[in-house]
């Protein structure tokens, strides 16, 4: 399947129903990254991907085949309630997670209520997919458990 584009409307409105509540400090940088893709780069069309924490532990990790794309946000809320083993979630550029040489972006989940954002204005390639993954090690084969990973949604566009 390729990648799904809506218009930039659309779009900021599931990031603001997945920010509902949410952390001024990083619903406010995706209020400003909204009004920077609008003013500066023409309100281009995008994709909201949103994942489970269920997905991205699956064994290779989550794939929601989209394709290439480009990576211009990501947003990810541990799960856990105590903060006791290590869970890095990881976004690849590939089919699976097992190349660490694929990984774009990764951020280690290991305290309670931690939330992760990742915003870049000028995207990042991804060349063949996108797989979103949990692990109990940076590009570690074993994966985490649902409780230790996190939910949350990228932001793809072409």
């Amino acid at each position: 399947m390729a990648i799904a584009l809506q218009d930039g409307i659309q779009v900021w409105q599931k990031v603001a129903k997945a920010l509902a509540g949410a952390n001024p400090g990083v619903s406010q940088p995706f209020r400003e990254f909204k009004t920077y893709f609008a003013t500066q780069l023409g309100n281009p069309q995008l994709q909201f991907v949103p994942f489970t924490a269920e997905q991205i532990v699956t064994n290779g990790g989550y794939s929601p085949d989209v394709d290439a794309s480009t990576l211009y946000a990501v947003y990810a809320k541990g799960r856990r309630t105590t903060g006791t083993t290590s869970s890095f979630f990881a976004v690849h550029a590939a089919t699976d997670n097992s190349a660490t040489t694929t990984t774009v972006v990764t951020s280690r989940f290991k305290a309670a209520g931690q939330v992760f954002a990742y915003l870049s204005p000028s995207g990042i390639a991804v060349e063949t997919e996108t797989t979103l993954s949990a692990a109990t090690a940076v590009g570690g084969a074993t994966e985490s458990s649902a409780a230790d990973a996190a939910d949350g949604f990228i932001l793809i566009g072409a």
